[in-house]
């Protein structure tokens, strides 16, 4: 029989609570970790990762004030916790696409200590690359990094909105009751 060890779903009880877990700690973790970047590009007098680090801190707290509504009682709180994570990710695509067209890699090589300078050059060398060229390759490697932090934010954004978007079934279960919405 197929269905005879078949995993029973989650209580709505179960899913409100997880969803609260989950957004408080996200919250949390994206307002810490960006505050932090936002702090020290502030301190460089970097402006476009400045505005970036803020605006994800205030997305972090848009989810976890969506927690707090739905804490409340308020099913609202469901869409500021998706649309933390929307907003979120269209941040991070503005940054990414910012540093994309923005770097300067002579400038990064130029701030780079003049030991670890000597380093680059001379794998440069024994890879039979020219040192002329390290500019380029810089940048080239800046566009696929940024590449791929936009494509790991718009699949981990767009995972957690569907995870929220999918839970408000059983969190209005749990708010309004039973065959309420």
């Amino acid at each position: 029989m197929a269905g005879k060890n078949a995993k029973q779903p989650p209580l709505p009880i179960d899913v409100f609570e997880r969803v609260l877990r989950v957004a408080n700690f996200d919250g949390r973790l994206l307002v810490v970790i960006a505050g932090t970047f936002a702090l020290m590009a502030a301190m460089s007098r970097n402006l476009p990762p400045t505005l970036a680090g803020v605006l994800a801190s205030g997305w972090g707290i848009a989810e976890m004030h969506g927690a707090n509504k739905l804490r409340n009682g308020d099913p609202k709180g469901l869409d500021w916790m998706i649309w933390s994570q929307l907003g979120l990710m269209i941040t991070v695509f503005f940054y990414a696409g910012w540093m994309m067209t923005h770097f300067d890699a002579t400038e990064f090589l130029n701030a780079v200590p003049a030991l670890a300078l000597e380093n680059l050059e001379n794998q440069f060398a024994e890879a039979g690359l020219s040192t002329v060229d390290m500019p380029r390759y810089f940048a080239s490697m800046s566009t696929v990094v940024y590449s791929l932090v936009a494509l790991l934010t718009f699949i981990f954004q767009g995972m957690m909105a569907r995870f929220y978007h999918r839970s408000r079934p059983a969190v209005e279960t749990v708010i309004f009751g039973p065959g309420r919405r």
